[in-house]
C-alpha cells in the first residue's frame, strides 16, 4: 500500500479506525431526542471538502450520521399516523412471514398491495376463523393503529424495535377473506418445510425446535421453554445465529471437498480446496435465505464470505480487520442495527473465538481449549448480557460445553433430514424423528441444570462498572508474560458489590406504564416496595417481565422488601409470577394463596411510614376489595388500587390528604367521586391508563373534578412512566414523565 513499507495502511486508516468512526457518529443519532435538521447536515458534511489530517475518518463519520438520518427519516415516514389511530380499513395484500401463534392469536406481518398504507404492518387476529399461512393473499378490514407501546426506565422499547423491523403500523383482524394474488416462493417453501416437520414428528416441543433450527421459524416455541434456555444460558443455540451458519458451513465445506475429490478431473480445473470454500459459501448463503435472512444471519454470512473471500485469495486477513469489514458492512446496510443487542453480542462472541483460536494465550489441547474458549466467551458476554438484560446464567458455560459439541451434531443432521423428507419421507421420516427424540432428551437435561441454585443471575451495574469489566476480561487473557494479567479479576468486584442507585430525594414513587394496568414502584434509601405488577396475556406480553423487573433491576434492585397485590384482577395481578421468578421478593401481600391484606396493618422504612387502610373485613370483593396504602414520608402518597363509590365512602372518614394520589380504577366514572377527591386534594393525580385504550379512561369528567381542585393531572399512557419525589434544596415535588425526558426520535411524543 502506498505510503507504509510492510503493507500495512498508515496509523489511522484501514477499517478498524474507519468501524469505530463510523460507530461513534451513528451512535451519537441514537442518542439524540430528534433527528438532525438539513442545515445541521450540511454543516457536519463541510469539514470533509476541506484538506486536513482527519478528514477521512471525519468522512467515515459524516456518512454515519447521514446514512442513519436517512434510513431513520425513511422509517418514520412511513408510520400511519396518529390523527387515524384506530381507524378501520379493507387492505388487500400478502402475508410476509411465517405466522406466530400465541393462544387464541395469530401474529404475522402483511404487506399491503395499496400504497395508501405502510409497506409492512404487523397484524393480530385473534380467536380467527381461519389459519393464516405464509406468503397467502388476504383482505382484512384492519384497525389500523400508530406503532406505540409502554415507555419506562430500562424497560423493552417495542417503538424502536418496531422501527428496526420496518414496522409501519400494527393492527387488528376484524374481517378477513382470501384472496388470489403472488405470493413469495421462498416464503411458500419456509412454510412448507415448517408443516413437512409438524407432520413428520406431530404436534410436541421437539417439532418447534427443529423448525427454530432448520427454517428460522422460533414462534411455537413455548414462553416456559424459552425462560429454560435463558436461565441455562443456551439462547443463542436455538435462535439461528452465527453458530448456526457456521456449522452449516463447515459441514458444506469437508462434504464438497470430498465428493468434489473424487473426479480427478474436476480437481484440474479447480482444486478440491477450493470447491469445498464454494461449496461452505453458497450452502451456508442458501442456509441463511431458507432461515429467513434475519439480521443475525445476515451479520454471520457477511463475516463469513469476507473469511472465506481472504482463503480464496490467499490474503492473510488479520481477524481485527475481519471484524472491521463485516461490522461496516452491516452497519452500511442497516445503522439502525446498533439498538440491536444481537450484534453487540454476536461479535462479542467472534472476537473471543477469534482471541482463543489464533492460540495467543497458548497453544491449548482440544479439551483444554473448548473449555477456554467457552469460559472466555461467558466472561466476555456477561458485561453486555448484565447490560441489555439485567442477568446472567452462571451454569451457562457449564451447560455450552455439552451442549454447544450436540448442536453441532444436530443442526446439519436435522437439516439434510428435512431436506431429505421432501426427496424421499420414507428415509427423512426416521431421521426427523431420531433429532425431535434427541432435542426432547435435550430439554429434559436443561430442565434438570435449571434446578441448580439460582441458574439465573439477576443483577446490573452502571456503565463505567461494565466497562471495567470488559477491560478484565482483555487483561484475564492477555498473551503470556504480561505483567497486570492477574489484575484482571479485580476488574470483576465491582460487578459484585454494586449498589442500587439511591432513590430521588430519598424517597421516590414511580408509576410504571405497562399500558392499561397498574405498577407502583416506591423506593426508600434501603428498602422498595411494588405495589401491582401490571398485566400478563397468554397472547405474549407479561409487565412483570417486560417492564417492572426491568425497571427494578435497571436501578440495581435485586430484591423486594414488599410486593402487593391490590386485587387479584390480571391487570394489577398478572406479572406477580415473572415478578417472583426474576426477582427475590422477601414478603408478599394480598396475592392468593399468601398474607392477606388488612386495615391496620403498619410499619416504617427509613423514616417514611406505610398503613393499609382497608379492606376493614371480609365483606369486600372485587375493585372494592383492593387494598389501600398510604404512605408518609418526605410527601404523602395514596394507592388505592381498584376501589369504586362504596369503598371510597368507607375510607373517607379517614384522613386521606395526600400530595400524590393514584386515581382509583384508572380514572373510570365509577370512582373519584366529589367526596372522596375533596377529601384528597391531592396535588398530583397520576392516572394509570393506556394510551387511547377503549375504556376511554381516563374519563373527561373525573379529569376535571381533579382540575377543579388544582391537581397537576399525569397520565402514564400519554407521558410514560411517572416519577415523583421531593427536591431536599428547594423543598419542591418535583414530577417527571419518562416519554417527556428520555424518549429517541423513534419513539412517539407525549401527548393523548
Amino acid at each position: 500500500m502506498p505510503g507504509t513499507i510492510d503493507g500495512r495502511p498508515p496509523a489511522g486508516r484501514g477499517p478498524v479506525p474507519a468501524a469505530l468512526a463510523f460507530t461513534a457518529a451513528a451512535l451519537l443519532v441514537h442518542l439524540l431526542p430528534a433527528l438532525p435538521s438539513a442545515p445541521a447536515l450540511l454543516a457536519l458534511c463541510a469539514p470533509a471538502l476541506v484538506p486536513w489530517r482527519g478528514r477521512a475518518l471525519w468522512s467515515v463519520g459524516a456518512l454515519g450520521v447521514l446514512l442513519t438520518v436517512l434510513r431513520a427519516n425513511l422509517l418514520l415516514e412511513q408510520r400511519w399516523p396518529p390523527a387515524r389511530h384506530g381507524s378501520d380499513h379493507v387492505v388487500e395484500g400478502t402475508v410476509a412471514s411465517l405466522p406466530e401463534r400465541e393462544g387464541v392469536a395469530q401474529r404475522f406481518l402483511f404487506e399491503p398491495a395499496s400504497k395508501d398504507f405502510p409497506p409492512r404492518i404487523r397484524v393480530a387476529w385473534y380467536r380467527g376463523a381461519d389459519t393464516v399461512r405464509a406468503a397467502e393473499c388476504w383482505r382484512f378490514t384492519l384497525r389500523l393503529r400508530a406503532p406505540r407501546g409502554s415507555l419506562n426506565p430500562g424497560g423493552f422499547d417495542y417503538e424502536g424495535w418496531l422501527l428496526r423491523q420496518g414496522v409501519g403500523a400494527t393492527a387488528t383482524v376484524r374481517e378477513a377473506q382470501r384472496c388470489a394474488g403472488p405470493g413469495s416462493a421462498l416464503l411458500r417453501l419456509r412454510q412448507r418445510l415448517a408443516d413437512t416437520i409438524v407432520d413428520a414428528v406431530g404436534e410436541r416441543p421437539a417439532a418447534s425446535l427443529l423448525a427454530a433450527l432448520t427454517v428460522g421459524d422460533d414462534s411455537g416455541i413455548a414462553a416456559a421453554d424459552w425462560d429454560l434456555f435463558r436461565r441455562t444460558g443456551t439462547t443463542h443455540l436455538v435462535a439461528i445465529s452465527g453458530f448456526n451458519v457456521a456449522i452449516v458451513a463447515g459441514v458444506a465445506f469437508f462434504l464438497c471437498r470430498w465428493l468434489w475429490a473424487l473426479w480427478p478431473a474436476l480437481c484440474l480445473r479447480l482444486p478440491a480446496p477450493r470447491a469445498g470454500l464454494l461449496g461452505a459459501a453458497l450452502l451456508a448463503a442458501g442456509y441463511s435465505v431458507l432461515a429467513g435472512f434475519e439480521p443475525p444471519v445476515q451479520r454471520a454470512v457477511v463475516m463469513l464470505w469476507l473469511v472465506l473471500a481472504a482463503v480464496w485469495f490467499h490474503r492473510a486477513l488479520q481477524p481485527s480487520r475481519v471484524l472491521a469489514l463485516a461490522w461496516l458492512a452491516v452497519l452500511v446496510s442497516d445503522p439502525l442495527a446498533l439498538a440491536s443487542p444481537g450484534l453487540w453480542l454476536s461479535f462479542g462472541a467472534v472476537a473471543a473465538i477469534f482471541y482463543v483460536s489464533l492460540a495467543r494465550l497458548r497453544r491449548p489441547g482440544p479439551w483444554h481449549g473448548l473449555v477456554l474458549l467457552q469460559l472466555l466467551i461467558a466472561l466476555a458476554l456477561t458485561p453486555l448480557t448484565l447490560f441489555f438484560f439485567q442477568g446472567s446464567s452462571w451454569i451457562g458455560p457449564l451447560v455450552n460445553l455439552v451442549a454447544v459439541p450436540f448442536f453441532a451434531v444436530l443442526t446439519p443432521w436435522a437439516l439434510g433430514a428435512l431436506l431429505l423428507q421432501l426427496a424421499a419421507p420414507a428415509l427423512g421420516e426416521p431421521l426427523l424423528l431420531s433429532a425431535a427424540w434427541l432435542l426432547d432428551g435435550f430439554r429434559l437435561a436443561l430442565a434438570f441444570a435449571a434446578q441448580a441454585p439460582a441458574p439465573w443471575v439477576p443483577a446490573s451495574a452502571p456503565p463505567a462498572t461494565l466497562a471495567l469489566a470488559l477491560a478484565g476480561v482483555v487483561l484475564l487473557f492477555a498473551p503470556r508474560g504480561l505483567p497486570l494479567r492477574p489484575m484482571g479479576a479485580l476488574c470483576f468486584v465491582p460487578l459484585l458489590f454494586a449498589a442500587p442507585m439511591p432513590p430521588r430525594g430519598g424517597f421516590e414513587v414511580t408509576a410504571l406504564d405497562v399500558g392499561q394496568g397498574l405498577a407502583v414502584v416506591v423506593r426508600t434509601a434501603h428498602h422498595a416496595l411494588l405495589y401491582d405488577a401490571g398485566p400478563a396475556f397468554d397472547e405474549g406480553f407479561d409487565a412483570g417481565a417486560a417492564v417492572v423487573a426491568p425497571f427494578l433491576l435497571g436501578a440495581g434492585v435485586r430484591e423486594l422488601d414488599l410486593m402487593l397485590v391490590s386485587h387479584a384482577d390480571n391487570d394489577h395481578a398478572g406479572g406477580a409470577g415473572a415478578v417472583r421468578r426474576l426477582l427475590r421478593v422477601r414478603r408478599e401481600l394480598g396475592t392468593p394463596g399468601r398474607e392477606p391484606c388488612r386495615a391496620g396493618t403498619r410499619w416504617e422504612w427509613d423514616g417514611v411510614r406505610f398503613e393499609i387502610l382497608h379492606p376493614d373485613g371480609p365483606g369486600w370483593d372485587g375493585n372494592d376489595g383492593s387494598c389501600v396504602l398510604r404512605i408518609d414520608g418526605p410527601f404523602s402518597v395514596l394507592l388505592p388500587g381498584d376501589i369504586e363509590a362504596a369503598a371510597e365512602a368507607s375510607v373517607a372518614g379517614r384522613a386521606l390528604a395526600a400530595d400524590v394520589l393514584l386515581a382509583p380504577h384508572h380514572g373510570s366514572r365509577t370512582s373519584s367521586t366529589p367526596e372522596f377527591v375533596a377529601a384528597v386534594r391531592p396535588a398530583v393525580v397520576i392516572f394509570a391508563a393506556g394510551w387511547r385504550n377503549h375504556f376511554r379512561h381516563p374519563r373527561p369528567e373525573v379529569v376535571a373534578r381533579y382540575a377543579a381542585i388544582g391537581a397537576d393531572p399525569r397520565v402514564t399512557g400519554q407521558g410514560g412512566a411517572v416519577s415523583v419525589w421531593r427536591d431536599p434544596d428547594s423543598g419542591r415535588i418535583e414530577v417527571r414523565e419518562h416519554r417527556r425526558e428520555a424518549t429517541k426520535f423513534w419513539n412517539a411524543p407525549a401527548g393523548p
